[in-house]
């Protein structure tokens, strides 16, 4: 009788804990204590971006080629637009898609479209010599990647490959064909942030807080398809200063970078109605300004020090702690001119509807399969579109959203001269301006590629 009782009693206290880890960490309670606390709004109104000059914490121009691989993307255009300001004269964007034709416009920028899985066009686009130098460029920033944070299953691993490390592989062997040329390369903290394993409950030890000096984790790492290429691509990027004498650097940015058209702000922002689930859950993030100038300090810092930094990865975040998403987004309310609708639902129901939908993909891609092989002659795709964003509701997502997670700088700051400029309130208010004036496409990151 005693063992009858005891059953349904050990699962519904394994299921009690089980709720409550989806709402915080066993180490939670250290990173919410220095969390920056829900601002009212008078503080909200106090909040200024007008003052901020990000030419004054970059170098000055070298005047050299610079090529920005991904430079239509999100990242790749505020690179594209911090070079303009401090005025660089040879600007080439290479990437698959062109960028805004605003930036086109100018006369130090450039485009060519290119493929980074094909070594060939990697080539054509990075030997072609500019008008004004004469030469090829001697900067590469690698900013382009595949961002499909929400799949960790092995059948969805070659989409994100391809790019990722193949790509990476590819902008690398070209670069070594160049005389003096140095390749920053953009990764992601989350090649080296723990990895939440929300079942083990009260035993789920993994740090809150991520440093440079973590180089050889000791912790379970984020698994999904997006991080495991990342950590790739940084060890083909290290081996070729290593090995091969070329100038590289690795910046992984964390713990997410926002700004207008990111995933995070936007979205809120421009959805009709954000479903949320993970608003207790803290971190450093980083304004996309502040990435961009990231990487000019590193191309300096090569210029000036290559040997203590080339080959190196180092960490970076914005100014001021951590923000709950539940903050984050009651700021964006306040700033915004329109009703926004966030609809709050039970942790615990996503995270078994998270698996229903891995499990849903996962079968029907290999019922599929067999199909489309032989009367297709391809493979089917990765993302029926008719699922829309419900496809992001998976169990990887979950591990990268609900998760605290503290991100110290102070290694760049201190060799690369690196000076973070913005706050996450100003990052917010500054995303809502741009996109409600019309200054940006009022789009966001949570697109299906």
């Amino acid at each position: 009788m005693v063992i009858f009782l005891a059953i349904p009693i050990a699962y519904a206290w394994y299921l009690y804990r089980l709720i409550i880890r989806l709402r915080r960490s066993p180490a939670s309670h250290a990173s919410r204590l220095n969390a920056h606390g829900l601002s009212s709004g008078e503080e909200l109104e106090k909040v200024s971006y007008k003052e901020i000059d990000m030419v004054k914490v970059v170098p000055p121009p070298t005047h050299e080629g610079y090529a920005v691989i991904g430079g239509s993307g999100f990242l790749g255009t505020y690179i594209i637009r911090l070079l303009i300001m401090r005025g660089e004269t040879s600007i080439r964007i290479i990437d698959l898609n062109p960028p805004n034709s605003k930036y086109l416009d100018h006369a130090s920028v450039s485009f060519v479209k290119t493929d980074i899985t094909s070594v060939q066009s990697v080539r054509d686009a990075l030997t072609a010599p500019f008008p004004t130098t004469g030469a090829a460029p001697t900067v590469i920033f690698h900013t382009a990647a595949m961002i499909r944070f929400w799949e960790r299953a092995s059948y969805c691993w070659n989409a994100t490959y391809r790019v990722n490390v193949t790509g990476t592989q590819n902008i690398l062997t070209v670069a070594k064909e160049l005389p003096s040329v140095m390749v920053i390369y953009t990764s992601s903290a989350e090649t080296v942030s723990g990895s939440p394993k929300f079942l083990r409950i009260d035993w789920d030890r993994y740090p809150v807080s991520i440093h440079d000096e973590d180089s050889t984790p000791t912790y379970p790492l984020k698994q999904n398809c997006y991080a495991r290429s990342k950590r790739m691509a940084e060890q083909l990027v290290i081996r070729a200063a290593a090995t091969d004498g070329l100038k590289t650097g690795i910046l992984r940015p964390g713990h997410t970078i926002i700004g207008p058209n990111d995933r995070m702000l936007s979205s809120a922002i421009t959805m009709p109605r954000l479903p949320m689930w993970d608003q207790p859950w803290t971190s450093t993030d980083i304004c996309v300004w502040d990435a961009a100038a990231a990487h000019l300090n590193y191309e300096d810092a090569l210029r000036r020090i290559p040997q203590e930094v080339s080959g190196e990865a180092f960490l970076i975040t914005g100014r001021g702690p951590a923000w709950s998403l539940g903050d984050v987004r009651a700021a964006i309310k306040h700033y915004a001119t329109r009703k926004l609708i966030f609809d709050e639902l039970p942790p615990l129901l996503m995270y078994v509807m998270a698996h229903i939908m891995e499990a849903f993909l996962f079968l029907r891609y290999h019922f599929l399969l067999p199909f489309t092989l032989v009367f297709g002659g391809g493979r089917p795709s990765l993302v029926p579109r008719w699922l829309g964003p419900a496809i992001f509701l998976q169990p990887a997502t979950l591990d990268g959203q609900m998760i605290d997670c503290i991100v110290d700088d102070s290694r760049a700051q201190k060799i690369l001269g690196y000076r973070p400029q913005w706050d996450v309130a100003q990052c917010i208010r500054y995303s809502v301006d741009e996109i409600q004036s019309g200054n940006v496409v009022a789009d966001h990151g949570l697109k299906v590629m």
